[in-house]
């Protein structure tokens, strides 16, 4: 019985690995959230072919953008966290270098979409600008309280002023 049951569980963990090796190499949770994201754009513009040719390629240059922009400022943010140490390294200069990337990063973003928002008509320039506005604030804004300007309040976190209840008794 036992020399069965071996070469059965020895195939199926074999099989295991290899779904395993693909979903870290291909990562394809990751794709199907990428063209959501990028469907979002084109669907609520209702882009036209062309335009939806125009916006892919935008995006691609776009990420790739992107891609080096978050391995250049990781690199940076390692060098500065290990240097801990190293008293000859000079903290100032590297965490400038890791903001300025961050700033540039910042700027990508923005030219990406003043680019989207040229391909667009101008209706789908208003719609744009109602998008970006929207997802600029984010959907947990509140108006100020009494004419005090608060931060919107986090997902899960209690109203500002209220902290935790007293202990019993």
């Amino acid at each position: 019985m036992k020399s069965k049951l071996l070469p059965i569980l020895l195939v199926v963990l074999i099989l295991l690995n290899g779904v395993l090796i693909f979903m870290l190499i291909k990562k394809p949770h990751l794709n199907r959230k990428n063209n959501a994201e990028r469907g979002f754009l084109i669907e609520q513009l209702q882009f036209s072919e062309e335009q939806q040719e125009k916006f892919k390629s935008l995006d691609n240059i776009h990420r790739k953008k992107m891609l080096n922009f978050d391995q250049r400022i990781r690199k940076q943010k390692d060098i500065l966290f290990n240097s801990f140490a190293d008293e000859t390294k000079n903290i100032d200069s590297l965490a400038t270098v890791a903001g300025n990337l961050e700033i540039k990063k910042e700027l990508e973003v923005f030219h990406f979409f003043k680019s989207v928002r040229k391909i667009c008509t101008s209706e789908q320039q208003k719609k744009f600008d109602v998008i970006i506005n929207n997802a600029i604030k984010g959907n947990n804004s509140r108006p100020p309280v009494n004419g005090e300007n608060h931060l919107p309040r986090r997902e899960g976190m209690p109203p500002r002023g209220e902290g935790m209840p007293p202990p019993p008794g």
